[in-house]
């Protein structure tokens, strides 16, 4: 009973209701179209290329630091792979792995800046997120790349299941979720996040090495992003050098949403998880009744604004409860003294 209670009163179920209370919402608004197999179908879709940078955003958060160069990783990496297989005819499962590379050599090019030259996280991976981009138009121009006839990319891109309904980038993103929440919840790496993210001085003085972890976490949120780009030309057949640049904020938003803490310390993969699918449905929802698409970037700023808000909220109570059990115990320390 006391299990139920709890999952009841999280953000778990909040969230669970969220994505209900917006799918009511928008299937009522578009006359039923909301719920119709290709829309359930373009809803999938639009979690698996959040998914990937999503999961690596969390990783980061919990932490206590972020990258927002995902999207323009995931970019300059499709551009990348598509390049090398239509313009150098190098075959495209070569041209994957060697676009996924490409990502890790930035992710680690970030973590150099952060733990070396001591830039600041935010500043460090924007002014790689700008050196993408004009590095993306330097080399495929606005237009990009158009890929045809390459068996892997179209593997990962036209493949479905179930009577054509999910496709099968979302058993991949499946299969990243599961396998990251179980790294966080089972594995000493997992443990090593959590205690760099809630005090990284005392995960020094415990023999853990936080600088070497930053250093595996900007790795990791790289090639993440870069699977979302080579998942992103897959699908629609064609690289740019901004496809993925709304993607910037969109992870943190996501982790924030599911309850990541932005100092680091808590949250896992399925509160992530059920973020990102809320800002899926409300994203597909607007794009389905016909509205401004700029409706999708206010609500996920808005909603990036609430989860911080919230965060901060917490951490005042936290800090809150720990001064006040820091005063009891002093003050039950003086008076044993004194009897």
């Amino acid at each position: 009973m006391k299990k139920k209670s709890n999952f009841f009163s999280s953000k778990y179920f909040s969230l669970l209701i969220i994505i209900v209370a917006l799918l009511i919402i928008f299937t009522i608004w578009s006359k039923g179209m909301m719920l119709k197999p290709l829309n359930i179908r373009n809803i999938l879709n639009n979690v698996v290329l959040l998914s990937f940078i999503g999961i690596g955003a969390c990783f980061l958060m919990l932490y206590g630091e972020m990258d927002i160069s995902s999207g323009a990783i995931g970019s300059f990496s499709a551009c990348m792979s598509a390049m090398f297989a239509m313009n150098y005819g190098i075959p495209d499962g070569i041209a994957i792995i060697l676009a996924l590379l490409i990502g890790c050599v930035i992710g680690f090019l970030n973590a150099l800046m952060i733990n070396k030259l001591k830039f600041p996280p935010f500043i460090a991976t924007m002014s790689m997120s700008y050196v993408l981009q004009g590095l993306g138009y330097l080399l495929v121009t606005a237009l990009g790349v158009s890929i045809k006839k390459l068996p892997t990319f179209n593997f990962l891109g036209d493949t479905k299941f179930f009577d054509n309904l999910v496709p099968m980038g979302v058993l991949i993103s499946i299969l990243f979720l599961v396998v990251y929440g179980l790294i966080l919840a089972k594995t000493k790496f997992g443990r090593t996040i959590y205690l760099c993210g809630g005090n990284r001085l005392a995960a020094k003085l415990c023999g853990l090495n936080p600088t070497k972890l930053s250093y595996i976490l900007y790795i990791n949120s790289a090639f993440l992003a870069s699977v979302s780009g080579i998942m992103y030309v897959a699908r629609v057949k064609t690289a740019l050098p901004t496809a993925l640049t709304s993607y910037q904020f969109t992870g943190i938003t996501a982790a924030v949403l599911g309850g990541v803490a932005f100092g680091g310390g808590s949250g896992n993969i399925l509160g992530c998880a059920l973020g990102m699918l809320v800002l899926a449905v409300f994203n597909n929802g607007v794009s389905t009744v016909g509205f401004n698409a700029n409706y999708t970037t206010v609500f996920n700023g808005v909603l990036l604004i609430v989860g911080l808000a919230l965060d901060a909220i917490n951490a005042r109570r936290s800090a809150r409860k720990v001064v006040t059990s820091s005063l009891a115990s002093l003050s039950k320390e003086k008076s044993e003294n004194k009897a």
